[in-house]
This record gives C-alpha cells, sequence and structure tokens, in this order.
C-alpha cells in the first residue's frame, strides 16, 4: 500500500470516529433536550459520590456559568490546520443544534499574515474575532528593533544537550514573554472577546501560556488543552518522567527510534500556566485526559515520522479538535489532589505515579486508561452514564 491509500484509509477511519462523536452529540442535546447545566449538575452529582471513595473531590474541568454561553478561544502561531477544523466542527454542531453547548468567540494568535499565520484568514471564514498581537513586530516596537530573530532570542527552556545562558538572561527573557508581551495580549483580549473564556485551545500556539493573558478574569482561568503527537501513557520507570515529549515529527521519532510499538498514538493533554521563572524546569502539561486511536503502518510500508505525525494530525488531534463544539468536554472531571495512576515503561513495566486523576462521566480514565483509543468501549460507558 502507497502513501496515498493509507492516508485515505486512515481519513475515513477519522471521519467516522468524529461522525460518532457528534452523533452522541446530537442525542444529548437535539433529540433529549439536555442543557450543558443538566449535564453539568449531572456529573457533580456523580462525583461527589465517587469522592467519598477516594478521599478526595472530583471536579469539572471546565467551569460552567448558569449565565452565560460556556465558551472557547482557539490559539494558535501559524498554519492554524487542526484549529481551521475545530473551528468548521462548530458548524456541523449548529446543523443539527440550535442553541449550541459551546460557543467559538475568537481566534488568538502572536503572528500576523505577514509572518505566515492563518489566523485573519480563519476569522474571517469563520466570521469570528481576531485576537492578533504579532510578537515579533512587538518585540521591534517595543525591545530591540535591531533582532533578527526575537522569538529565538526570548527563547528560555533548553534541553540537556543545549547551552543554556545565564540565569539573570534566562528571567529577562521568561519576563519579555510572559510577563510583558502576553500582558497586552491579555489586554487586547479583554478589549475584542465580549464574554469571559472558559475553554482555551492551544492548536499549534508556539508560547507557554500564563495567567497575564487572562488578568481580566482573575477568578475564573480558563482550562488550556492541547493535542501531543505521541503516546504519553509510557514514562520513565526511575525518573517517571514522560517518554516522548517533543515538538511534532521529534515526539513520533523518539517513539519510532525505541522500536516497540505497532501503533503510534496521539494525546489529549491540560496544559498548566507558567507565570513563574522557577517553573521553567518543569513541562507545562497537566493530566493526561485521553490518547487516540493511533497510526498502525502495514508491514510493507517504511512512513518517515513526518509522514506518521501528519496522519496522526487526522486520526487523533482532529477527534479530540471535537470535544470541545460537541460539549462533550464537559463531561471531564479531575481529582483535586494527587491519587495513584498507572502507567507503563517502554520495557513493560507498570509504574505507580500519584497525579491528579480524570473521570469521564462516572468512570476513571486516567494514564493506561485514558478515553478514547477504545472508542465504542468509552461510548457506551457515557450512554449508559447519560441514558441509563
Amino acid at each position: 500500500m502507497d502513501f496515498e491509500q493509507f492516508l485515505e484509509k486512515n481519513v475515513e477511519i477519522s471521519n467516522a470516529r468524529i461522525k460518532k462523536l457528534h452523533g452522541f452529540a446530537k442525542k444529548i442535546w437535539n433529540r433529549q433536550k439536555i442543557t450543558p447545566i443538566d449535564l453539568h449538575y449531572k456529573c457533580l452529582d456523580t462525583w461527589d459520590k465517587l469522592s467519598k471513595d477516594l478521599d478526595c473531590k472530583i471536579l469539572p474541568l471546565v467551569k460552567v456559568n448558569e449565565d452565560r454561553p460556556i465558551t472557547n478561544l482557539i490559539f494558535g502561531s501559524g498554519s492554524f490546520t487542526t484549529g481551521k477544523f475545530q473551528a468548521e466542527q462548530y458548524n456541523v454542531v449548529k446543523s443539527y443544534c440550535s442553541e449550541p453547548p459551546i460557543i467559538l468567540q475568537g481566534i488568538v494568535s502572536n503572528k500576523s499574515k505577514m509572518h505566515d499565520s492563518n489566523a485573519s484568514d480563519i476569522s474571517n471564514q469563520f466570521s469570528v474575532p481576531l485576537v492578533e498581537l504579532d510578537f515579533i513586530d512587538w518585540y521591534h516596537e517595543n525591545i530591540d528593533k535591531n533582532e533578527q530573530n526575537p522569538i529565538r532570542a526570548t527563547k528560555y527552556l533548553f534541553g540537556d544537550n543545549e547551552e543554556k545562558p545565564s540565569l539573570p538572561d534566562i528571567a529577562r527573557k521568561f519576563s519579555i514573554r510572559q510577563d510583558r508581551y502576553h500582558k497586552i495580549l491579555g489586554e487586547e483580549i479583554a478589549h475584542t472577546i465580549k464574554n469571559q473564556t472558559d475553554i482555551v485551545s492551544a492548536r499549534g500556539y508556539n508560547f507557554q501560556f500564563c495567567g497575564s493573558m487572562f488578568a481580566h478574569q482573575p477568578n475564573h482561568q480558563p482550562h488550556i488543552n492541547d493535542t501531543h503527537p505521541a503516546d504519553l501513557s509510557y514514562i520513565d520507570s526511575k525518573s517517571k518522567k514522560k517518554l516522548y515529549a517533543g515538538w511534532q515529527s521529534g515526539a513520533v521519532e523518539l517513539m519510532m527510534k525505541d522500536k516497540i510499538h505497532e501503533t503510534y498514538r496521539g494525546s489529549f493533554i491540560e496544559v498548566e500556566y507558567m507565570n513563574n521563572f522557577n517553573q521553567i524546569n518543569t513541562l507545562d502539561e497537566g493530566v493526561l485526559m485521553g490518547i487516540g486511536k493511533g497510526v498502525t503502518p502495514e508491514s510493507d510500508m517504511n512512513l518517515t515520522p513526518t509522514q506518521i505525525q501528519s496522519i496522526m494530525k487526522i486520526m487523533d488531534d482532529y477527534f479530540f479538535c471535537t470535544l470541545e463544539p460537541t460539549g462533550l468536554i464537559l463531561l471531564w472531571g479531575v481529582t483535586d489532589r494527587p491519587i495513584p495512576v498507572i502507567y507503563k515503561s517502554k520495557e513493560g513495566k507498570i509504574v505507580i505515579v500519584k497525579q491528579r486523576a480524570v473521570f469521564v462521566g462516572n468512570k476513571f480514565h486516567s494514564g493506561l486508561n485514558a478515553w478514547g483509543s477504545n472508542l465504542d468501549e468509552d461510548m457506551k460507558e457515557l450512554q449508559d452514564f447519560i441514558f441509563p
């Protein structure tokens, strides 16, 4: 099978999986006339009962306000491929639901069209507000007009094998991005976007998120999520760090080098706020919220990491990008404190990590048991939960 045939096959599988999400959402919001508040309280009641056995609370991943719609902003920095797909899913939901569970209220980018961002095109295509503050232009106007590469000049995260600047210089770079630039971006968001934001979708945004972006809503920090092109249920048995961190095809390449994977799965993750310089030695990754179906190359195929990642985007990223528009993300809850969660090492050993854990509906879905890879079973659980 050649690559184009393999791609077409996986597009069909992906479309079928996404269609299942829309079909279930249509049943909830249209046929049964359940409201987001109804679903929210059903989850809260269930999580209160489950919490008694866990000695902790299970909190909603997305905060729901009874007085206004649940809102979403999509952030990106470049092509906005996944951001565009997610925006399209909002239109699909509108075709079968007169009062969508979640509203897309804007597109946010740290680059302009002049610097290869498609944010303005997406904003125009879907008739949603655009918040655009080009970091390169901002840097030239406010920091150093002669700097040829402002993004590289403000890099503050370095790998173990990279030469690092002095700590004061790293702190200065951090402050430029997180304190100064993102403060102004946050002011632009506050000026442009009508309602408070409940969900932030990181779809190729190349900076870390921080509280100054939402200083205008200090008592309501949005939930942030992202897709990741590798299976984050694998961790190092000693350090307990994720084995396949990385950007785009680089994460896939790490999986391929281990030569233990027949299927290359993507992940759906919570993103934490990076507000403090002391956080730079930790990933901005929160809980693992889902694992995709993944890409399984045919035995006669010799795919590159880039080819696998491009199909994984269609198979897994697009799938997870449908959870916000359909409102199904409202079924996710997370514990307020760490509890034991099972992961695995590349040697196949079970590794237990204490961390905040995820529930979807009335079922535990953390670590190895993250939601999404076994869709038929996972959807049946939700069917039984909502429509007993």
